[in-house]
């Protein structure tokens, strides 16, 4: 079942990155990343009640809210400036590094072990990035982007790569899927508005939302939540490299609901899904061996 829902969150993340994208197209000025996280948040606060927390560990609830934050705030500033500056499709193939940042993670902290075959097939997704990359800025595809694009969209495998290893060592000393969601998104959200708040736009993002719900980023929302809390669910039965390599399946999915939903903001050539197909081919490596 730890497959099953690794998979089932790469699904829900790849849905929230087209409803992102739809909103943005909508206010230009705005990411969606505040109301996302007020969405997560109020969703499991909900959930949390109807559950039994577990025994009380600090180290634990630390561990989890640095997840969240890395996670939630971090990793998810990342993929949506990635999604604005060179496409949802782009962006969440960067993702599929994840299990790289997650491998290593893993490594140190949890004493998960890297085969050589392994090793290979992370730098095979790499090589499908940079490829995807390359091709990106040599006219291949239209409008080039400037490399510092996609600098920032690298971050977000970095930190959702150190945020899957800290939620599971947090789980394996204070376990619960909805709980753990619900710390690490309820930390995220904390932490997103006090810096929205020190730069000013706090209130007037309360007020905008208020008196124009932005309903895309309500539905990115929710099925961001679906996806945290399927992934807790993964990590609470698998490795964390295990979910990190069943988060690339994002790459899949995201080109084929962008044909869906962004037929005229999304070019997909045959280019970009052949090197999509060669991260892809690194992934199922890591994972079959």
């Amino acid at each position: 079942m730890g497959y099953v829902f690794g998979v089932a969150s790469a699904f829900c993340f790849a849905s929230s990155s087209i409803f992102f994208k739809i909103g943005q197209r909508l206010r230009p000025d705005d990411d969606g990343h505040l109301v996302a996280n007020f969405v997560n948040a109020t969703m499991f606060g909900v959930f949390v009640v109807f559950v039994t927390w577990p025994p009380w560990n600090r180290a634990g609830f630390i561990a989890l809210v640095i997840g969240g934050i890395f996670g939630t705030v971090l990793g998810r500033f990342s993929m949506l400036r990635g999604i604005r500056l060179v496409g949802p499709t782009r962006a969440n193939t960067f993702q599929t590094a994840t299990p790289v940042t997650a491998a290593i993670g893993g490594w140190i902290a949890l004493g998960e072990t890297v085969s050589l075959f392994e090793a290979l097939g992370g730098a095979l997704s790499i090589y499908g990035l940079v490829r995807i990359v390359r091709a990106r800025n040599s006219g291949t595809v239209d409008e080039p982007v400037p490399v510092k694009f996609y600098v920032i969209a690298s971050g977000a495998p970095i930190f959702f790569g150190v945020a899957f290893v800290m939620r599971k060592w947090g789980l394996e000393r204070f376990p619960g899927a909805v709980t753990g969601a619900f710390i690490g998104s309820t930390a995220g959200f904390f932490v997103l508005s006090l810096w929205e708040a020190t730069q000013c736009r706090l209130m007037p993002i309360v007020r905008r939302t208020i008196s124009h719900p932005p309903w895309p980023f309500f539905m990115a929302g929710i099925a961001t939540g679906a996806a945290l809390l399927s992934q807790f669910r993964a990590l609470g039965l698998v490795d964390a490299w295990i979910v990190g390599i069943l988060g690339g399946t994002t790459a899949i999915f995201t080109p084929i609901l962008s044909i869906l939903f962004l037929k005229n903001e999304e070019p997909v050539t045959l280019q970009l899904i052949a090197n999509i197909g060669i991260v892809f081919t690194g992934v199922a490596i890591i994972a079959i061996v």
